[in-house]
C-alpha cells in the first residue's frame, strides 16, 4: 500500500472527506464514518461505528499498547451549512484545489485535521511502530450543534482511563491550550396582539425586545472579563424572530443570545443575573412575560501549559516551525470544541492543534494549506511516539 502520509496519498483522501456532504442539520455522518472505516480496514485496523440516531454515528479506532497510558485523537464529522453559488467562487463539496490551497467545506474546520490524525495513527501502524500505551481515534457526531456524538460517547465510555486529548480543530498549526466557554440562551417576550391602526390597544414584543437587548449589552459590559490567553468574555445577539405581518402589533419576539465565557465567570451564576434583570423589567411593565431557554452550556476548557501535552506539542512545533518562531507561544482559540464535553471536568489535559485558520470556519470559499495539512500528520504521529512512548524503550 502507498505511503499514507505520502502527498500522492494524503491529498486525494482529504478530497474524498470534503466531497461527503455532512453538513448539520441534519449531519448524515455515517456516510463518512463508513468511509474512514474503508479506509482504516485497508490499513489493518479495526475501527468500530457507534450510532448516534438515524443517519449519524461516531466511529472509534484503538491501536492497543501494552502500557497504561492513554491518548485520544479526537475530530468531528459534521460541518456547518454550505455556502450558496451567489456567496463563494467554489462548490462547497469540490475539494478544488488551486496553487496549494483545497477549497470546501470542512477543509479547515475540521476535516483536515481529522484527516490528518488518521492518517497519523494509520502510518503507525503501516510503519510497525508499536506504541506503549493505546491510541484512540474518535471521530464524532454533531459537534457543530450539539456534541451529540462527543456526549453519547461520555456516557458509555469511561473518560478517567484517558491521560490526554488532542483535538485536531483549525489553530493555524499553533499550540492551543483552551478555549472560551458557551452560554447560549433563547429569551422569549409576550406580549398582546392588536391592529397596526390602534396600537395603544396592544404590547408590542418586538418593540419590548429592543429594551431587553440594551439591558444585555449593558449587562455584559458589568461583568466583562479578559484573560491573558483565553481573551474576553463576550455577548452577541444573533437571531430575533417576531411578528405576523405589517398591519399587527406583535405579541411574540424570541432572540438567540450567543455569550461566550472566560475565567472567573461562571455560567449559572451569570443566567441567574440575567434572570433578575428581566425581572426588574418585568417589574416596570407589568402585562410583559419573559421566559428563559438553555440552549447550550459548554464549559470552558484550558490546560495548564507544563503538562506534558502541551511541553511535548511545544518542542515539536519548535522543530517543525523553527526556535523563534510564534508558533511556540501557547493561545487560546475562540471557539468551543468537543473538549468541553470530554474533559472529565477539566481533569483531562487537552491540547487543540491541526491545520486551517479558524477565521475561514463558517465562511464562504473555506480552504486549507495543502503543506499545513501534509505537516500536520507529521505533527500528530511525533506526538503520539512521545506522549505514549514505543513498546521497545
Amino acid at each position: 500500500m502507498i505511503n499514507v502520509r505520502s502527498r500522492e496519498f494524503a491529498v486525494p483522501f482529504l478530497q474524498r472527506l470534503i466531497q461527503v456532504d455532512t453538513c448539520n442539520p441534519p449531519g448524515n455522518e455515517h456516510k463518512l464514518s463508513v468511509l474512514l472505516q474503508d479506509v482504516l480496514r485497508e490499513t489493518g485496523i479495526a475501527s468500530s461505528i457507534k450510532s448516534v440516531e438515524q443517519g449519524r454515528s461516531n466511529l472509534e479506532a484503538v491501536i492497543t499498547g501494552p502500557g497504561s497510558r492513554k491518548l485520544m485523537f479526537c475530530g468531528h464529522l459534521d460541518t456547518v451549512s454550505p455556502w450558496t453559488t451567489a456567496a463563494g467562487r467554489y462548490p462547497p463539496h469540490g475539494a478544488v484545489i488551486e496553487g496549494n490551497r483545497m477549497y470546501g467545506r470542512g477543509t479547515s474546520d475540521m476535516k483536515s485535521g481529522l484527516a490528518a490524525m488518521l492518517l497519523a495513527a494509520a502510518s503507525l501502524h503501516q510503519d510497525g511502530i508499536r506504541l506503549a500505551g493505546d491510541l484512540i481515534f474518535l471521530a464524532t457526531a454533531g459537534e457543530e450543534v450539539d456534541s451529540c456524538g462527543a456526549r453519547l460517547y461520555a456516557d458509555q465510555s469511561s473518560l478517567a482511563v484517558l491521560d490526554g486529548i488532542v483535538i485536531g480543530e483549525p489553530t493555524g498549526s499553533r499550540v492551543a491550550v483552551g478555549h472560551k466557554g458557551a452560554l447560549w440562551l433563547r429569551i422569549s417576550l409576550f406580549g398582546r396582539s392588536a391592529h397596526g391602526s390602534m396600537p395603544q390597544l396592544g404590547l408590542n414584543a418586538v418593540e419590548g425586545m429592543m429594551e431587553v437587548i440594551s439591558l444585555l449589552h449593558r449587562h455584559a459590559l458589568e461583568w466583562q472579563e479578559h484573560d491573558p490567553v483565553l481573551g474576553s468574555s463576550s455577548l452577541s445577539v444573533n437571531k430575533i424572530t417576531g411578528g405576523v405581518q405589517t398591519n399587527v402589533v406583535p405579541d411574540h419576539c424570541t432572540i438567540d443570545v450567543d455569550i461566550r465565557t472566560v475565567p472567573p465567570l461562571q455560567h449559572g451564576p451569570l443566567r441567574r443575573e440575567i434572570e433578575a434583570r428581566l425581572q426588574e423589567i418585568q417589574q416596570l411593565h407589568p402585562d410583559y412575560r419573559y421566559q428563559v431557554e438553555q440552549l447550550l452550556d459548554r464549559g470552558v476548557v484550558y490546560t495548564d501549559p507544563a503538562q506534558r501535552l502541551i511541553t511535548t506539542a511545544l518542542e515539536i512545533a519548535a522543530r517543525q516551525g523553527g526556535a523563534g518562531d510564534a508558533i511556540l507561544q501557547v493561545q487560546g482559540v475562540p471557539y468551543y470544541t468537543d473538549g468541553s464535553v470530554l474533559h472529565d471536568n477539566g481533569r483531562l489535559p487537552v491540547l487543540i492543534y491541526g491545520p486551517g485558520d479558524h477565521r475561514l470556519a463558517h465562511q464562504p470559499d473555506e480552504w486549507v494549506d495543502i503543506d499545513d495539512y501534509l505537516a500536520s500528520i507529521d505533527f500528530y504521529r511525533e506526538l503520539a511516539i512521545r506522549f505514549l512512548g514505543t513498546a521497545e524503550e
